[in-house]
């Protein structure tokens, strides 16, 4: 071999930790950015990686460890603001602890989800952190953890299949803003959005109809409107409902965007919402401030879901036997204007 040649050959790993005066064990665990190293070595490892040009190779790493650092993610609406801050959280936590992430946005079609774990199975994925589509079938994500993947489902799980979980306390969040409705004396409420059969929509209903019944009102199926949590969705049924012989006085909606749109429904009906109408939502998106009026809503604080499911995620890779946690993010009130109480908050 010439010298050319063999000047062009990668450096391998025992001629990086020669030079650095460590083992290949101690290099290989830096990397990784194992705990069981010295955050001081695994920086001084860092760097001489990136001043020597050595790359480490995480395919054969993968062969020696059994792990490939790849961790999936999918939602159904990667763009929403809730998800859109949930994912940053995620990222955040799983790339410091050296993790790469494939992303998916499935729109909730579960044959788009199924393709997407078939890929994380041929690639050998470490876990997923999935918020399932609606008609999942479990099967497929079992052939997943059967492969070696572990498994975290956020704000939406798939009942019966065993599984850590991260999201929000929906049906506490539902049945709060709907207790502040009937607190300013409102009784036809009506709430918007959600889709019957995922576990987000049926428990917020769940805790729209607990705090309805509490306050000694009738629970009637045509109470529900479900649809898309989308504005064109919160525009379109709350023009239907607002369309009724007996017209509701409030609509408690499933998400932000569903009360977005409420609220330009209400306006398309030559009504004023906050007025007319009282409206609140779930999510407490930073638009909810800046909307016209004032978006009364529910905090789920989607940074601290993102951050315990990746959290969730790194420990069950760790220790696959571990009992499954649930993590529900207790949620929080803030009032603004849109509810028509003159209650306001100091971010309105």
């Amino acid at each position: 071999m010439s010298g050319d040649d063999a000047k062009k050959r990668p450096m391998t790993q025992k001629q990086f930790a020669d030079r650095l005066g460590l083992s290949t064990a101690t290099v290989s665990l830096a990397l990784r950015d194992s705990p069981m190293i010295a955050e001081e070595t695994r920086r001084l490892v860092r760097e001489a990686m990136e001043q020597s040009g050595y790359v480490y190779n995480v395919a054969a790493a993968s062969l020696r460890t059994g792990q490939t650092r790849i961790v999936g993610v999918s939602f159904h609406d990667i763009v929403h603001p809730f998800f859109a801050e949930m994912l940053v959280a995620i990222e955040d936590t799983l790339a410091e602890n050296g993790k790469a992430v494939f992303i998916n946005n499935h729109g909730d079609d579960p044959e788009r989800l199924h393709r997407f774990v078939d890929s994380l199975r041929e690639h050998g994925a470490d876990g997923l952190i999935v918020s399932p589509a609606l008609g999942t079938d479990p099967k497929v994500l079992e052939k997943l953890r059967r492969a070696g993947a572990s498994i975290v489902f956020v704000s939406r799980y798939l009942p019966g299949f065993e599984a850590d979980f991260a999201g929000n306390a929906d049906v506490v969040g539902m049945e709060m803003a709907t207790r502040h409705l009937l607190s300013l004396g409102h009784q036809e409420i009506v709430m918007l959005g959600g889709l019957v059969g995922t576990t987000t929509g049926d428990n917020r209903c769940e805790g729209f109809r607990r705090a309805l019944l509490a306050a000694g009102l009738e629970w009637r199926d045509e109470l529900w409107l479900p649809g898309p949590a989308k504005r064109l969705s919160g525009m379109e049924l709350a023009r239907e409902a607002l369309a009724r012989k007996v017209r509701p006085t409030a609509f408690a909606c499933f998400n932000d965007l569903v009360a977005f749109g409420a609220l330009n429904g209400i306006r398309a009906e030559g009504l004023t919402p906050g007025e007319d109408i009282a409206v609140v939502g779930i999510d407490d998106t930073e638009e909810a401030r800046a909307a016209y009026p004032p978006l009364t809503t529910v905090s789920n604080q989607p940074g601290r879901i993102g951050a315990a499911a990746a959290g969730l995620l790194l420990d069950r890779i760790a220790d696959p036997s571990a009992p499954y946690q649930h993590i529900a993010i207790e949620p929080t009130l803030t009032v603004r204007e849109s509810c028509g109480a003159k209650l306001r908050d100091k971010s309105a």
